[in-house]
Parts: C-alpha cells; structure tokens; sequence
C-alpha cells in the first residue's frame, strides 16, 4: 500500500503561500489554527508584500492597480442599483483596463472621503473635518479608525512607510486660526504611528507661511512626504518651495521648485521613482500649458529636469500621474443622454508622456483623484476594527 506523500510545511508557508493571491490567501487561514496563525503574522505579510512589489517592478504580473474616487456624490452615484455605498474606487491593471471595484464599508461614518495617500496596499481616508480618519486596506476589507483630534483649520497631510520599523505614519500640519486668519497663522504638526496608535506634536523649525494644497497625495519619495509650500526668507522675502518631511527623524526640510513654478496650480507626483513637480505655465493660447519636471537625483536642485509640456483645455484637469510617467486628466465632454437631456458629462484619460497619446478610461462617476495601489495583507495582523468578512 502506498504511503501519502505531504508537502513539507515550510516549502508551503516559505515557497509557495506568499505568492498566491490575495483572496486565496484569506481562504486558507481557515484550513487550520496553524496557517492562521502564520499567515497574520508581520513576516508573513512582508514577505507577501515584497513579492508582490518584485513582481510589479519586473513588469511580469497585474498586481500594480491604479485606484481613483470621487469625493462628492452624484446623482449617478446616488441612484445606482449596483452601489450600495456610492463612494467607490476602480482599480485598474498595467494597461488602465478596469478589473475591480471596491466599495467604501457602510461602518465608515464618512460619505465624501479623501484619499491623504496610499503605502503598501493601506489607503489613508478621511472626510473635511479630519475626524474620523481611517487606514483602509481595500483588498481584506479591513480598517482601522484613528484616534479622533480637535477641529483645525486648513489641514495638508500625508501618509508614508518607515521601512526601518516597519511602521506606517500619518503627518498632519495645521492651523488653530479662524479662517480669515489663516495668511499670518501660524503652522504645527503632528504624527500618527501606526504601532503606537496614538498622536504627538512635531516641531517645525520653518518659517512656514501657509500650504498651497490641502491633501497630499502619492508624494512619498526617498523616505520624506512633500508640499508646496511658501516659506519665508531673509528680509521678509517668501518663496514657494518644497516642503519635506524625512519620516525617519521626523524633521521638516525645503526643496526649490525648478523654473516655472510660477503660476497655480502646482502638482507633486512620484514618476519612476522620482520626486516629480508639474507646473502651469503662460500661454497666450486659450487653456492651460503645463510642464512636467523630474528630480533625477532627490535632494540636488540642480538635478531638475524638464521632461516634456502638456497642454490642456479649459475644463481639464490633472488628477494625478502614475509611477511610469503618464498623466491623469479629467476632461469635460458634450454627450447626449435621453434621460439627462443631453449636457456636459467628465471623463478620465491617460496621456503618455513621450507619444502624448490619449486613452480613455472607463470608470463610473466623476474622479477627483487617482494614487498608485497595490494589492497586500498589511493590516491583518493588526487588532480589528472590522473583521474580515
């Protein structure tokens, strides 16, 4: 009688689990108390994570998404039969072809969410007045509720990945001022980490005037979150530059924009891995010129290189980049509809940077903005705000 032959368990949980998708993985935590156990632990789930980013930066799978939502509620939205929460993101393969649809749990006590940013397949939400803010991970259904703070004024934010200790950390600068005040405020900053859960103040030794964006978003580069900012020099001078935050000791720094930089509005974007600044620019012709510059070596401004200028109707707008280098724009187009009597309805295309060609997206409802996403375990280990279902 022939002997069963097993596959040694470690061959399983080392070679062959960490590369399985998502969905099969949730399943196999049921096979037994042991795969549960292992699968939620913290090395599990970074083993997982780096596979999956190898595999996305050698081009060899579709486990790179790109994640976009609209922060106000249509009509559309509203009236959908297919929603059941009309806030929702579209994720999006290598080739911009729809694969997915994930809905915002009905237990979020938000229902118009910003995106502060995404790291590691973990999305940082939050609604107008900051209170609640949730890290989301998309992909097991699972949240967590961040501790609830006081009500500021004008808050920027962002969230990033401390590799050193393996920890996620949201920033927050704001201002106590009443809103007509908010020129001569002055700003301060404070830092949620994830494996404390709790806040606590930075100090910003900058001569910070004011923020020119209120969200942040996919700007985390060479360890450090970015804005534009206007600081101010010598003599009373203020310049729009930069404004970093190296999330390893926690300190704000300053970057100067390149040539141009001079007209609003200006976005920050990560292309290839580079610090990248994309900039209005005068033109005498009807609608908008922007040019596109990258950080080749991050850090050195004389590293600022133009890539190539884009330009833009009217009743366009650029929503965000992905890490190859193409840009996001919504853009107005007439369109006839029987039910809505005709009118103007916005779409998403994706314009290549070096062809400048267009491709349009097909996505429900209108965007506002789009972050680079990728599919991940991080958060299961974590104490449940919402068990996975």
């Amino acid at each position: 009688m022939s002997q069963r032959k097993h596959v040694p368990y470690d061959i399983i949980i080392i070679g062959i689990l960490p590369k399985l998708p998502i969905k099969s993985i949730v399943r196999f935590r049921c096979v037994c108390k042991l795969w549960d156990s292992t699968i939620t632990t913290s090395d599990f789930i970074s083993t997982h994570l780096n596979n999956n980013n190898n595999n996305n930066n050698n081009n060899v799978s579709d486990h790179g998404y790109l994640i976009h939502m609209p922060n106000v509620i249509t009509k559309e939205a509203t009236y959908s039969s297919s929603l059941s929460n009309p806030v929702c993101m579209v994720g999006c393969d290598p080739k911009f072809n729809k694969i997915s649809e994930y809905r915002i749990s009905s237990d979020f006590s938000i229902q118009c969410s910003n995106i502060v940013g995404s790291c590691n397949g973990v999305l940082c939400l939050a609604d107008s007045s900051w209170n609640p803010t949730y890290l989301w991970n998309p992909s097991i259904r699972k949240f967590k509720s961040l501790p609830c703070l006081s009500k500021y004024q004008r808050v920027s934010a962002g969230f990033a990945y401390q590799s050193e200790t393996n920890d996620y950390k949201v920033i927050k600068i704001y201002s106590t001022s009443k809103p007509y005040m908010k020129r001569h405020a002055e700003l301060q900053a404070e830092v949620y980490t994830l494996s404390s859960d709790e806040w606590r103040r930075v100090g910003i030794s900058l001569n910070l005037i004011r923020l020119m964006d209120s969200y942040s978003s996919d700007t985390f580069v060479s360890e450090a979150l970015h804005w534009v900012a206007c600081i101010k020099e010598d003599f009373g001078i203020s310049r729009k530059k930069i404004l970093s935050f190296d999330v390893n000791n926690e300190k704000f720094g300053e970057i100067a924009i390149p040539y141009g930089g001079k007209i609003h509005p200006e976005i920050l974007a990560v292309i290839k891995g580079n610090l990248a600044f994309i900039s209005s620019e005068f033109c005498y012709a009807p609608g908008i010129r922007y040019g596109v510059w990258v950080m080749e070596e991050y850090g050195v401004c004389e590293s600022w290189n133009k890539l190539f200028t884009l330009r833009l109707g009217g009743f366009e707008s650029i929503i965000g980049c992905t890490r190859h280098g193409e840009v996001i724009v919504k853009t107005a187009k007439t369109k006839y509809d029987a039910e809505l009597q005709g009118g103007i309805h916005f779409v998403v295309v994706i314009i290549d940077s070096v062809t400048l060609n267009e491709k349009e997206l097909i996505v429900p409802h209108s965007p506002t903005k789009a972050t680079t996403f990728v599919e991940s375990l991080v958060l299961l280990d974590e104490n449940p705000d919402k068990k996975i279902s």
